[in-house]
């Protein structure tokens, strides 16, 4: 039985990539889309401040054991459908009232 990640306001997450390096993200969002969890964060190692708007990455939760990893998605159909789900859902304006 997977449990759904609670979310509770902003959260670091570290990631590790394939090189081994750590990178800092801010998790705003988690959404559920067929049984599937994906989390919305935000890239916290600039190394340029900018007053640019941020961007918003989406990765995909699976959780082994009780640990959850942060998966790229690497199909284009599934990483359409979790941002058109995000926008038919008003989901991007409310994102961007937590950011």
């Amino acid at each position: 039985m997977q449990e759904d990640m609670e979310f509770n306001g902003p959260k670091i997450i570290k990631t590790q990539d394939e090189n081994g390096e750590i990178h800092n993200f801010q998790m705003v969002d988690i959404v559920n889309i067929d049984d599937q969890e994906y989390g919305l964060l935000i890239y916290l190692d600039e190394e340029e401040e900018s007053e640019d708007e941020e961007e918003v990455i989406i990765m995909r939760l699976s959780k082994v054991d009780d640990t959850y990893n942060f998966e790229t998605i690497e199909d284009d159909e599934e990483f359409n459908k979790v941002v058109s789900f995000i926008e038919s859902e008003g989901g991007l304006e409310e994102l961007e009232d937590k950011l």
